[in-house]
């Protein structure tokens, strides 16, 4: 009987190994090692849906954690963001063997379903969470620890809250120097909200990594290394074509992963270049399903029709030919251009060059033109 399947084709969950963010993480443990001084204590990942931020937000927590180092994780999606994160640190606080919270915050209480004042009608819950991460980060410093906060989705976030928020951690790190670390992810839309508001300067100081496609070897290690690890083997023409359908695109690499190891009759006496294009298959489907149409619905008819146009070509696509067919001028085809790069439908690929984002999108529009 065949071995668990190693891979993890689910959005969020970390995959058995994670490869191409080395150079990432390095920098972050460095930042860790230096204190709020390091540019990279405050930083903050960019990128299409599955291409692997919050994977990357799960690995900046397991080496913070590694260190000793207490983490608050939340994501941005639902609103009272302040009051959750305000309630969390306390937690943190209480649970590192003082009797209660510190005598600051002793009018502070923190019940199960939210936050509440003992002593006052009206909560200011970014001046709460400064106060609380003040104790924190003093009582971390203290030992030679400290705090991580990640928080996931900014681009879904309240943006007042959001504003609140960095404020707070502006003045907790940046100006007092607490050992108190951020990390956020976002969708690429966030550039024309948070990242172009002249009132959210702390995510606009932060150091920004964009998460994008991985190389091909690192794609071969994210195949080739689960794999292994369970005693299997995969051939290497399998491999080659395995790698090549990804695109580099981290999702895809767990989706082939899953179900090419799905489709062998018996991994551990090695995956065929057969096995290899079943699964495949397979994986192109659910990513259509999965990525491609969810996006695709939120697309204007303009975006859809500039897509179609790219279907022309088998390569790249000049934006000066997309503009022809579309019988609009290139400046007003670059609007288009702009608006599906942040989307996650297509990349940059040279100078007035641009090409499908995801390695199956141009077969799949294809199909939907016809």
């Amino acid at each position: 009987m065949a071995s668990r399947n190693p891979f993890s084709p689910t959005f969020g969950a970390s995959p058995p190994v994670l490869a191409g963010r080395d150079d990432i993480l390095d920098n972050i443990e460095d930042a860790l090692a230096t204190g709020p001084t390091h540019p990279d204590y405050t930083t903050l990942f960019v990128g299409i849906r599955g291409a692997g931020k919050t994977v990357t937000l799960n690995a900046v927590e397991d080496l913070a954690r590694s260190r000793g180092w207490l983490t608050l994780s939340n994501d941005a999606t639902a609103g009272g963001l302040l009051p959750r994160l305000t309630r969390a640190a306390a937690e943190l606080l209480n649970s590192g063997g003082s009797a209660g919270l510190s005598r600051r915050l002793r009018s502070l209480t923190v019940g199960g379903f939210g936050l509440e004042l003992e002593s006052a009608p009206t909560v200011d819950v970014a001046r709460d969470l400064r106060m609380v991460l003040s104790d924190l980060g003093d009582r971390l410093a203290e030992n030679g620890t400290g705090l991580m906060i990640t928080l996931d989705e900014l681009q879904s976030g309240d943006l007042d809250e959001i504003r609140e928020f960095g404020a707070v951690v502006q003045h907790v790190t940046r100006r007092e120097q607490r050992p108190v670390a951020f990390a956020g992810a976002a969708l690429p839309q966030i550039e024309d909200t948070l990242l172009s508001d002249s009132a959210a300067t702390f995510l606009q100081r932060c150091s920004r990594y964009d998460i994008g496609r991985l190389d091909p070897r690192a794609t071969n290690a994210a195949i080739v290394g689960p794999v292994e690890q369970r005693g299997a083997a995969i051939d290497s023409r399998a491999l080659e074509e395995a790698v090549a359908a990804t695109g580099g695109y981290a999702f895809m690499v767990q989706l082939v992963g899953f179900h090419t190891w799905k489709a062998a009759a018996d991994p551990s006496a090695g995956i065929t270049a057969q096995e290899a294009a079943e699964g495949i298959s397979e994986a192109e489907r659910r990513i259509g399903r999965l990525v491609l149409d969810p996006t695709w619905r939120g697309l204007s008819d303009g975006d859809r029709r500039f897509l179609t146009a790219m279907t022309g070509d088998d390569g790249s696509s000049k934006l000066a030919d997309i503009a022809a067919r579309l019988g609009v001028n290139v400046k007003y085809a670059g609007v288009y251009r702009r608006r599906l790069i942040k989307a996650g439908m297509v990349v940059a690929a040279g100078k007035g060059r641009i090409n499908f984002a995801h390695p199956i999108a141009r077969d799949w529009i294809r199909d939907k033109a016809d």
